[in-house]
C-alpha cells in the first residue's frame, strides 16, 4: 500500500530498442514475470516505444535552481547529491542558457543572479558555495524563484523553476491548497515547475507531488 502506481511503473527499464525509421511507428516488448507479492499470479508489463525524432533546435532555456539548504539537507545524500547532480546538469546547457540560483534556509536569497551558461566556472562556483543551515522558508524561495524566472522569461523557450529538496516545508506558508494556487497561477505564465526528491523519508512527500503535478513538472 505504500507504493505508488507511478513509483512501481518507474521500476521498470525503458531503454528498449525504438523503430529504425518513421514508417513503423512503434515497437512493442511484452514482459510476462512472477508476481513479487502473490505467487499465484503473474505480472504482464507492456511496453511501447515510439520513432525517435531528433530535435533539430533546442530552444534556450531560463532555467532557475531553488535549493533547500536547510540544516536537514546536511546529509551524503542530499545536498552533496544535489550538488554534484546540478553540476552535471550544467555541463550539458548551451552557452547562451541562462542560470539562476535560489536558496532557501530562515529566508530566501539570491544565489545567483540569471548567468549565461557561457560563465559555466561562475555558476559551479556558486553551486560548490552551498552550505546547509535554519530552518525551510519553502514559500518565500518559490515566489523568489518565480520572480526571477520572469523577469529573464524566454518567448518560446524552456522557462522552469527547478526545486530540489528533501521535502521539508516548515516554515511559512504550509497548507497545501495555498501552495498549490500559487503554482497554478505562475503556470499560466509559461513557467513551469520541477520538484527533485533527495534524500528518504521525506517529511512532506505529499506536497513534493503536489506542487510538480500542478507546475507541469
Amino acid at each position: 500500500d505504500t507504493v505508488r502506481v507511478e513509483e512501481m511503473i518507474n521500476y521498470f527499464p525503458y531503454d528498449w530498442k525504438g523503430p529504425d525509421s518513421v514508417s513503423t511507428p512503434f515497437n512493442s516488448t511484452v514482459s510476462v514475470m512472477p508476481t513479487p507479492w502473490n505467487a499465484q499470479t503473474k505480472l504482464m508489463h507492456v511496453a511501447i516505444k515510439g520513432f525517435d525524432i531528433k530535435p533539430t533546435e533546442q530552444p534556450k532555456a531560463n532555467l532557475v535552481f531553488l535549493i533547500d539548504v536547510s540544516g536537514s539537507m546536511d546529509e551524503p545524500d542530499k545536498l552533496p547529491l544535489l550538488k554534484s547532480a546540478f553540476r552535471l546538469l550544467v555541463s550539458k546547457l548551451r552557452a547562451d542558457d541562462t542560470i539562476s540560483i535560489v536558496t532557501y534556509a530562515g529566508e530566501a536569497g539570491t544565489v545567483l543572479m540569471p548567468t549565461r551558461a557561457a560563465e559555466k566556472d561562475k555558476i559551479l562556483n556558486a553551486i560548490d558555495n552551498l552550505t546547509p543551515g535554519g530552518s525551510t522558508a519553502g514559500e518565500a524561495g518559490i515566489k523568489e524563484a518565480y520572480k526571477l524566472a520572469q523577469q529573464f522569461f524566454v518567448k518560446d523557450g524552456v522557462n522552469r523553476v527547478m526545486l530540489a529538496t528533501d521535502g521539508d516545508f516548515n516554515v511559512g506558508q504550509s497548507d497545501d491548497d495555498d501552495l498549490k494556487r500559487l503554482i497554478e497561477q505562475e503556470r499560466k505564465s509559461g513557467v513551469f515547475l520541477s520538484v527533485f526528491g533527495f534524500g528518504h523519508d521525506n517529511l512532506n512527500d505529499q506536497m513534493m507531488q503536489t506542487i510538480a503535478q500542478n507546475g507541469n513538472g
